[in-house]
């Protein structure tokens, strides 16, 4: 039998493999899809998540301020597709301009980007996009077309040997590849947003500037993408497409509740907090911990909840400092060595 031969044979008894995957309309989107990862898993895996964000951000200490978009999130919840999930939206005590969301309904916004918006309509549109990714299921997707990769790369490991010296090296590269949201995925998430926020009786042309300033910020950045474009790729002029849907689903509403969104920021913290560290040139100062150090030239360095972290600017080389869970220096030298090892 030739290799080709032996493929086929072994694809033809993993079709009723695929169809143990969930294959129905999806309510948000209208189309057909095939999913691998039940909402059961997908939410699952969100409470993994929210573990992991929890501990890299924290909440912002300001228990007003997260009732407000906590209460924001679940009115939009409400009028979306799935309101049955175990919605939970976090203000998460970030100075970068992001929102993102898990698998299953946890939606996270920084404090970052809530400092860059105008009004409440903008925030709307923001976690109404976020909501978007969860309703159209984007992130499970990403998920299943994973696993149908890796799958596929085993078969064919198993077809043709001479592959297998490959497959640490393409699982890999796919891991990699179905981290971010696509285009298509964006604008799709776009659409919803728009389509929570004419629910809600928002001005949809109010919210869609959120993406100008967003857009402004990415030019401002001199090259560097900012954390909003990390994870949601640009799919274009994103306020032009969505100025030109609105009304189309219904009409928008006048609601945007400037004054009182930006009465609610009074008191925000802008910026990086300076008590956990910070950078000034190349050099990192920690004033509580009394300790500095100085990047090698050409790394770009970032200070999180866990870790202060440096990159070179070839990508090439990294840099992480954390906190030894030893308390003597000695033993933390030995565990540090041998995780080297």
């Amino acid at each position: 039998m030739t290799r080709a031969g032996s493929l086929r044979s072994l694809l033809v008894p993993l079709a009723p493999l695929l169809l143990l995957g969930s294959c129905a309309t999806n309510p948000a989107t209208g189309q057909r899809e095939i999913m691998l990862v039940s909402e059961q898993q997908e939410i699952s895996l969100g409470r993994q998540e929210d573990k992991r964000a929890l501990a890299a951000y924290g909440e912002y200490p300001d228990p007003a301020l997260q009732d407000y978009v906590s209460a924001i999130g679940q009115k939009i919840a409400a009028h979306a597709e799935r309101p049955n999930r175990p919605w939970t939206f976090l203000l998460a005590d970030d100075a970068a301009v992001n929102a993102f969301a898990a698998p299953g309904g946890f939606i996270y916004i920084t404090r970052g980007i809530l400092a860059h918006l105008d009004s409440e309509a903008q925030l709307v549109m923001v976690m109404g996009h976020e909501v978007g990714h969860v309703t159209a299921r984007h992130l499970a997707q990403q998920i299943s077309q994973q696993q149908l990769a890796t799958l596929g790369l085993g078969i064919g490991m198993v077809a043709v040997p001479e592959l297998q010296r490959y497959g640490g090296l393409g699982q890999t590269g796919l891991g990699l590849l179905f981290l971010k949201f696509g285009r298509d995925d964006e604008r799709q998430a776009d659409s919803l947003g728009l389509r929570y926020s004419e629910r809600l009786g928002y001005d949809a042309k109010e919210g869609a500037r959120a993406f100008r300033m967003l857009d402004q910020m990415s030019e401002q950045s001199c090259g560097r993408v900012s954390g909003w474009l990390s994870t949601h790729p640009d799919p274009g002029d994103r306020y032009r497409s969505l100025t030109a849907q609105i009304g189309k689903a219904g009409g928008s509403g006048d609601l945007v509740q400037r004054e009182s969104y930006l009465k609610r920021l009074d008191g925000l913290v802008f910026g990086d907090d300076p008590r956990e560290g910070f950078f000034r040139d190349r050099t990192f100062y920690h004033p509580q911990m009394a300790f500095r150090f100085e990047l090698p030239p050409g790394f770009e360095g970032r200070n999180t909840k866990q870790a202060v972290t440096a990159t070179s600017s070839g990508n090439d080389a990294a840099i992480e400092l954390t906190l030894a869970k030893e308390s003597m220096v000695d033993a933390a030298a030995r565990a540090f060595f041998t995780e080297v090892r």
